[in-house]
This record gives structure tokens, sequence and C-alpha cells, in this order.
């Protein structure tokens, strides 16, 4: 009985590095902490919804709408599809023809 003692005290004087608990819990509240990360903060720059998208977004709104219709013709007979994918690549070149007007609207 007098062994186990004498062990768990040895083992919890390593656990607290040698020095006794009560040390040990001062010596941690005396250790400095990391700094607090910043709070969440909403972005300062919020786009204006009456002002157009800009490029990069209206470009992958185009792009997303180009992948649908071509989904849509590969959906087609096979007499339609060739034609069906033509026109929604037409109608694609026209949308990004129109879009170069985008180009440089960051503020």
């Amino acid at each position: 009985m007098k062994h186990s003692f004498a062990f768990a005290t040895f083992i919890l004087l390593c656990a607290c590095g040698g020095k006794s608990p009560e040390i040990a819990a001062e010596a941690s509240a005396e250790a400095p902490l990391p700094p607090v990360a910043p709070a969440i903060v909403p972005p300062q720059e919020i786009a204006d919804p009456t002002q157009p998208p800009s490029y990069e977004v209206a470009i992958a709104s185009a792009a997303a709408d180009h992948n649908a219709a071509k989904e849509r013709c590969a959906r087609q007979p096979e007499a339609m599809r060739a034609r069906c994918e033509q026109e929604a690549n037409a109608a694609f070149t026209e949308t990004r023809s129109d879009l170069d007007d985008l180009r440089g609207n960051q503020p």
C-alpha cells in the first residue's frame, strides 16, 4: 500500500513537470495566453444590387447557361442536335461580346 501511494505521487509529480499541483496551476495561470482572434466582420465592399454584376460573375453565369443549353441539346433527337448546339454556341458568343463592357468595372 505504501509503495502504491508513493508511486501515485511520483506519477502525479511527473505529470506536473516535477511541481506540485498548486504550483503548476499558478504557473499555467501566469503563462501568456495566445491573442484572441478578431471578430468576424462583414466585408466593407458589398455589391450594390442596382449595379451590373462584375465581369467574372456575369461570364460565369453565361457559361453555366451555355452548359445547361448544351445538356438540353444532347437530349434532343440527333437530327435537331447539331442545330441546337450551334444556336447555343452562337448565343454564348453573343453574350460574351456583350459582357466585354463589364470588364474593369471593379471599384
